[in-house]
C-alpha cells in the first residue's frame, strides 16, 4: 500500500470521525438554507457561508480537471458523488486510485472540455472569488454557526479535506516526474 493510499484513508477516517463524532448538531432550518443558497435568496445568510458553500461546488469541478487524465473509468461516480457529498465520497477513489500510473490525456468530448484552458481560468477566478468573499464576509458571524451547527462544521472540515487531498494530488505530480 502506497503511502498517498495511506494517507487518503486516514484524511477519510479523520472527516468521517469529525463529522460523525465532533460536530454539533444539525439545526432545524439547515434545509431551508440550502435550498436559500442554490436559489440565489441570500436575504438573511451568513455571506461566509455562503462563500464556503459555493467553494465547495468549485472544489469538485477543479478535482474533475485534476483527475481528467486517471485511467480508470470508475473514477466518474466518485468525481460526480463528490459534487453533492465533497470528500466523503471523494476520498474513497483516492485510496483506490492507482497512484504513480501514467497519465493519459482525455479523448472523449468531456474530457477535452476538462482540458480546456478557459474553464481552468473560470475555475480558478471561481475559487479566488469564493474565497475572497468568504474572508470579507461576516467571519465573525460564521464563527459563531462553525460552534453551533453541523452544517458549517462539517463542510468547513470537508473544505480541508479536499485542499489535503488536491495536495497529495500535487505531492504525486512532484514525485512521479
Amino acid at each position: 500500500m502506497t503511502p498517498f493510499r495511506v494517507a487518503s484513508g486516514g484524511l477519510w477516517l479523520a472527516l468521517l470521525g469529525i463529522a460523525f463524532f465532533t460536530a454539533p448538531p444539525a439545526a432545524p432550518d439547515t434545509g431551508a438554507q440550502i435550498t436559500q443558497m442554490v436559489t440565489g435568496q441570500l436575504a438573511g445568510l451568513n455571506v461566509s457561508l455562503f462563500a464556503l458553500f459555493n467553494l465547495m461546488g468549485v472544489w469538485p469541478l477543479a478535482m474533475a480537471i485534476a483527475l481528467r487524465t486517471d485511467r480508470p473509468w470508475w473514477k466518474w461516480p466518485f468525481i460526480a458523488g463528490s459534487f453533492a457529498l465533497g470528500a466523503f465520497v471523494l476520498l474513497p477513489y483516492f485510496v483506490l486510485r492507482p497512484w504513480g500510473d501514467p497519465r493519459v490525456e482525455p479523448i472523449s468530448v468531456p474530457g477535452r472540455f476538462l482540458s480546456s484552458r478557459w474553464l481552468l481560468l473560470a475555475v480558478a477566478f471561481a475559487g479566488l472569488a469564493f474565497g475572497a468573499l468568504f474572508l470579507g464576509g461576516d467571519l465573525q458571524g460564521f464563527a459563531v454557526l462553525w460552534k453551533t451547527q453541523q452544517f458549517p462544521y462539517v463542510m468547513s472540515f470537508d473544505f480541508v479535506a479536499m485542499s489535503l487531498a488536491a495536495g497529495l494530488l500535487g505531492l504525486e505530480r512532484l514525485t512521479t516526474r
